[in-house]
């Protein structure tokens, strides 16, 4: 085989290993846990607290809430989100309706309400169980793990895109547990790993020192 033929099918090779790698990892929540919440049953619906926003809608600008929700609290504490595999995440800022201040969503970065609509940040997390949490600075805490302070509780939409993405809705129970789910909303959503670049050049320039050497000879 030639030399520029095996540099060719090495390349190859390492794009569609990093492609596997990109497309393996997926969403999922954990077998059993949670509560089903319906929209439309009282009190989850459109109803928001007067003079502060509206509700939020993930799928437009802010309306009402529209998503079923698999929800968590401390009576059912979960841990809900799970990563089947290593994968970088992208969070994105889509919403509030709570007046609280410094509520915040963490996982390896943060956003918080205080923050633009469409802020983002992108973490390379490992698989199992998705170390984040929603705080408020009524003194409330929801954790993925199942740590809960206060009457906080947190709702996942249903996955979309294959188990790519999905939707995290956060009460802080700030106004008689009116659990609407809309005081914070983000996205979850597996970004495509580094497309093997690096790897593609290192192998190509190593085979290039190789036909170097063999030239020298």
């Amino acid at each position: 085989m030639k030399l520029k033929q095996l540099a060719a099918g090495v390349a190859a090779s390492t794009i569609m290993l990093a492609a596997g790698a990109a497309s393996a990892a997926t969403l999922s929540f954990q077998a059993g846990a949670g509560t089903p919440v319906a929209w439309g049953s009282d009190p989850y619906d459109s109803t928001c607290e007067s003079g502060i926003t509206s509700c939020y809608n993930p799928s437009g600008p802010a309306a009402n809430l529209t998503e079923d929700l698999l929800t968590f609290d401390a009576g059912n504490p979960g841990p809900g989100l799970l990563l089947n595999d290593s994968a970088r995440l992208k969070v994105t800022f889509l919403g509030k309706e709570a007046g609280a201040t410094n509520l915040a969503f963490s996982l390896g970065g943060s956003v918080s309400n205080g923050d633009a609509i469409g802020s983002t940040y992108v973490t390379t997390v490992g698989a199992g169980i998705l170390d984040f949490s929603f705080s408020s600075s009524l003194g409330t805490l929801a954790s993925n793990d199942g740590t809960y302070n206060g009457t906080a509780a947190m709702g996942f939409s249903q996955l979309y895109d294959n188990g790519k993405t999905v939707y995290a809705f956060f009460d802080d129970s700030g106004a008689a547990n009116d659990r609407d789910y809309d005081d914070m909303v983000v996205r979850i959503s597996v970004v495509p790993l580094p497309a093997g670049g690096l790897l593609l050049l290192t192998a190509l320039g190593g085979f290039a020192a190789v036909r170097r050497k063999k030239k020298a000879a």
